[in-house]
């Protein structure tokens, strides 16, 4: 019976390392998942869904989660897309043969604990030969916290202004636009194909078919609705494939128009 009990303790730890990871590939880079695990959510902190809405998408009041951090891996650099909380982060790059001295440069879409907490461990510097990139904006809204550990990466910071209604370019293939609202200066980056769309969204099983639904860790929920709405649109036009730091296992995935205003979000394989 001992055994038998191992057996299972062994398989449910190798099911869920296999989804603390996942490859996708564009024409220049590897985009690599760093999950720090797959969670089901309860519906307390969304904003704008009706009863009818519930029904529909969570008739069991809760809704698939995750947190994601990714690593980009293009012409020989190692990038990493947000920090997670940093509970995962090192064993996940560790799997992937990163030591956290070899990754040149960390672009972040906002300034989020869940989204910062891996820079710093024990008021040490975790990356210390990572560039840290941040969008002007972001920066001038940051609190107490996430100033003091973004000072200790202070002589290597880049502020940036994203673009607003086409990527600008922020280091080698990778470039920035606006997507203000979850947080004053939030920005979603590009690599080839893809989008890191971060907390566009939280909750895919309610926001794909309503896009309009909000959630209350944005700061500005009129705001996030309309910068998701106007992306869900560019990722349209432009055929992106999307991955975010909320997006349940595989983090990556296409999208495409229901006809009724809202979207299909199909993982990737």
């Amino acid at each position: 019976m001992k055994q038998i009990f191992t057996l299972l303790a062994l398989l449910g730890a190798l099911a869920l390392q296999a989804q603390n990871t996942f490859i996708y590939k564009t024409k220049n880079a590897e985009i690599i998942l760093l999950s720090e695990g797959q969670r089901a959510s309860n519906l307390n902190n969304l904003i704008g869904a009706t009863e009818e809405i519930i029904e529909q998408t969570a008739p069991e009041k809760t809704y698939p989660g995750a947190t994601n951090a990714f690593l980009i891996r293009t012409k020989g650099k190692n990038i990493l897309a947000d920090t997670g909380h940093g509970r995962e982060l090192f064993k996940n790059l560790e799997q992937h043969g990163v030591t956290p001295e070899q990754i040149d440069a960390i672009i972040l879409t906002h300034l989020h604990g869940d989204h910062i907490g891996g820079l710093v461990k024990e008021g040490k510097v975790m990356f210390p030969n990572a560039k840290l990139y941040l969008a002007e904006t972001e920066y001038k809204s940051a609190n107490e916290n996430a100033l003091g550990i973004l000072a200790l990466y202070s002589d290597k910071m880049v502020l940036f202004e994203p673009g607003d209604e086409s990527p600008v370019k922020v280091i080698d293939e990778v470039g920035a636009m606006m997507n203000y609202g979850h947080t004053p200066g939030h920005t979603v980056y590009f690599i080839d194909n893809l989008i890191i769309w971060g907390d566009m969204t939280h909750a895919m099983a309610i926001q794909m078919p309503y896009p309009k639904v909000a959630i209350s860790y944005d700061t500005n929920p009129k705001a996030a609705v309309e910068s998701r709405l106007k992306m869900l649109e560019y990722i349209i036009k432009h055929n992106l494939t999307a991955a975010g730091m909320h997006v349940p296992y595989p983090g990556i995935g296409t999208l495409k128009a229901d006809g009724k205003g809202g979207y299909i979000f199909t993982p990737v394989k």
